[in-house]
């Protein structure tokens, strides 16, 4: 865990310089290394002694070791845009804060997403394991689905804030109209395949009729808000190039919201089914979209217009 922070800061740094693709093959790398080396710790595979669950925590480590030094060499080279300078390494306390006042919130979005999912397992506890359980592979389907518009969020962010600083309005606006129009293809696409074949999807992992069947309805209502869900991700990024994302999270905030509380309520009353819960949820980001994109029309208003003036 101590690597990761230096992991994390040297994608981000190569991120802001325009430079996306180390991070991801790194990444990519120490993932599929530490599902290869995983059960061969875990089991003993090809001689090794087997070390139960300790084997998967040092694969883990394994992997982030490999990643970090993979990734240090990017700064070693010769030709190197950005090098390690001891003489910078001093703490700048000023430079703390800033960085401090535009990650914080979209941290604690994290905690949101968390919160989320402690209601929703609290609410489908009475249901049983077989509705925990459909739930848990439908979010997990719908993660994997996101990953093409996570990985073009953290794109967008770089790209939107080089032109923001080099007060360029139209390419910040440009690069939002192009994520935007990347994220609703790409999000129509997931939501016609979880309406087609949701069954299918929730059944490569589990066999039991309950938990398909959970899944399936959770996947086909859930689906509904994909669009919605990817231009909240790309406006998060835009926010976040224009160092400010603290509308991110009371966006997020609003979600959870409208979510959390209903759902305690409705569960209290006879003849509760899990449907409500998807629909409301669906709703919420709905909503969450909506107030997202005034924000950031409010936001675009605001600083490009001064930053052109500039």
């Amino acid at each position: 865990m101590g690597l990761q922070f230096g992991l994390a800061a040297m994608g981000a740094a190569l991120r802001g310089s325009g430079n996306f693709k180390p991070g991801m093959v790194v990444q990519t790398a120490t993932v599929v290394l530490n599902i290869a080396l995983a059960p061969v710790l875990i089991f003993g595979w090809f001689g090794v002694p087997a070390l139960g669950v300790g084997g998967a925590a040092l694969s883990t480590l394994v992997a982030i070791i490999v990643g970090t030094v993979w990734l240090a060499g990017y700064f070693l080279r010769r030709d190197a845009y950005l090098r390690f300078t001891l003489a910078h390494w001093k703490p700048r306390l000023d430079l703390w804060a800033k960085m401090l006042r535009i990650g914080l919130p979209a941290g604690a979005e994290f905690a949101l997403m968390g919160v989320y999912l402690f209601v929703v397992y609290s609410v489908t506890r009475p249901f049983g394991a077989a509705a925990q359980a459909g739930f848990g592979i439908g979010q997990r389907i719908v993660q994997a689905g996101f990953m093409p518009i996570v990985a073009l969020g953290f794109a967008v962010a770089p790209v939107a804030g080089q032109a923001f600083g080099a007060r360029r309005p139209d390419r910040v606006r440009e690069t939002f109209r192009s994520a935007a129009a990347m994220a609703t293809g790409v999000m129509a696409l997931f939501a016609l395949l979880s309406h087609i074949a949701p069954a299918a999807m929730v059944g490569f992992f589990s066999s039991d009729a309950q938990v398909v069947a959970v899944g399936d309805e959770y996947l086909r209502i859930i689906s509904w808000n994909y669009v919605a869900s990817g231009l909240v991700f790309v406006s998060a990024s835009m926010f976040q190039a224009m160092g400010n994302t603290v509308p991110s999270l009371l966006t997020s905030l609003t979600r959870i919201l409208v979510v959390a509380i209903p759902s305690f309520l409705l569960a209290k009353l006879p003849g509760f089914q899990l449907r409500w819960v998807w629909y409301l949820s669906a709703a919420s980001v709905t909503l969450q979209m909506t107030v997202s994109l005034l924000l950031l029309r409010r936001e675009f208003g605001r600083r490009l217009d001064t930053s052109a003036r500039a």
